[in-house]
């Protein structure tokens, strides 16, 4: 598991193979922390310092601010339906101050009677960090899917 201590990003560009190490400077740890940290194990305090105080995020849940106060507010809600609830990482590129992330969002939930079922759905963030802090997030995650395993849609 690549707990982002030597990470390399690697591709193709013009036929040549290249690698390079990404920096810690590049807000990439901020992301891995906020979800492996402080999402997935609850640990909703770490939120004050990865995230700027005016953070905002724009991936909105009705009812709940799109601050850094919201953004526990939602996660405490979720994991108070799905306590096994998590994220899985499975990709961040960044450029310039602008991370992105691609992962698998392992859980149940919304609103709906306690299934038994489990769900995972592939979800997609971006981050703009600011003076070491994660300053805003947009993201989307495959609502149809989660519902369709969780029986929704019966069968």
């Amino acid at each position: 598991m690549d707990h982002g201590f030597e990470r390399i990003q690697s591709g193709l560009v013009e036929g040549k193979d290249w690698r390079r190490k990404v920096s810690d400077d590049s807000g990439d740890d901020l992301v891995r922390r906020s979800y492996e940290e402080a999402l997935n194990l609850g640990s909703f305090h770490l939120l004050d310092t990865l995230l700027t105080e005016d953070f905002v995020d724009h991936e909105e849940l009705r009812g709940i601010p799109p601050t850094r106060e919201g953004l526990k507010q939602k996660y405490t809600i979720l994991r108070a339906g799905f306590p096994d609830f998590g994220f899985r990482v499975e990709d961040l590129f960044h450029a310039d101050d602008r991370v992105a992330v691609r992962g698998t969002h392992e859980g149940e939930f919304m609103g709906r009677p306690p299934t038994g079922k489990r769900f995972a759905v592939t979800s997609v963030g971006i981050f703009r960090t600011a003076d070491g802090r994660i300053a805003e997030h947009w993201g989307v995650f495959d609502q149809l899917a989660m519902l369709a395993q969780l029986g929704a849609f019966g069968g």
